[in-house]
Order: C-alpha cells, then sequence, then structure tokens
C-alpha cells in the first residue's frame, strides 16, 4: 500500500507549503479544500494521516474528526488526524482532543515540527 497523506485546508497555499515540507517523507499527497470533500475521499483513498485546518468553511476540523471518527469503515475510523490551527488557545486544542484528533500543530507550521508529528504516525506511533 502507497502512504498517502490526505490535506484539508481551503488555502490552496497552506496546502502546497505543506506539499513542500512533505516531499522529504516520499509520500503521495491527496488534497481536499473542505472536509465535504475529504470525507468523500477517505472512503475511497487509503489513507496514513490526515493534516487538516480546525478553520474552514462549511464543516470545521473538528466536526471533520468526529464525523472522521463516527465512520462505519475501520479503516477511516481509525486514521490519525493531525490538526492544524492558528489559534492559541486550549480550549481548541481540548475540543479537538475530545473529538478524536490525534495531534495538533500551532500555524504558522514548521518544518520540523510538521514532519516530526507525521513520521510519528507514519511509522505506527
Amino acid at each position: 500500500m502507497s502512504t498517502n497523506v490526505l490535506l484539508v485546508d481551503d488555502s490552496p497555499t497552506v496546502r502546497n507549503i505543506l506539499k513542500i515540507y512533505l516531499m522529504n517523507l516520499k509520500v503521495s499527497i491527496v488534497e481536499a479544500e473542505d472536509a465535504q470533500r475529504a470525507l468523500q475521499l477517505l472512503r475511497l483513498v487509503p489513507v496514513s494521516v490526515v493534516i487538516a485546518d480546525i478553520n474552514m468553511p462549511v464543516m470545521d476540523g473538528i466536526t471533520f474528526v468526529k464525523e472522521v471518527r463516527a465512520s462505519a469503515q475501520a479503516q477511516v475510523k481509525k486514521v490519525p488526524v493531525i490538526l492544524l490551527t492558528a489559534e492559541k488557545g486550549t480550549d481548541l486544542r481540548q475540543r479537538g482532543s475530545e473529538a478524536g484528533a490525534n495531534a495538533f500543530i500551532q500555524k504558522p507550521v514548521s518544518h520540523d515540527e510538521l514532519t516530526k508529528t507525521v513520521r510519528q504516525f507514519l511509522n505506527g506511533g
């Protein structure tokens, strides 16, 4: 199985930065511009890790994580989800953790933090 990383962010710029940062991990990138599309892709494509923004139109990242965790498909339900946030508050992280997020990365995203966090999940936690 190839290693797919799903990037979910409404900003093409952010998705491009994440793609550049992840190049050295030799993973395939799957992109979604919103959480609805990401949920569709998760049902169709095997994904090793999801990196999702918290602040997105239509469905936010926390609701997205809840949807993923409620999936009837085992491989979707257990996929690690890393949430990106520009907000500093702990409340958002707590809500994300309660929803089932596996990790959080503060925006602006640092290359080292992103690759270190993603690598943890690619190597089985």
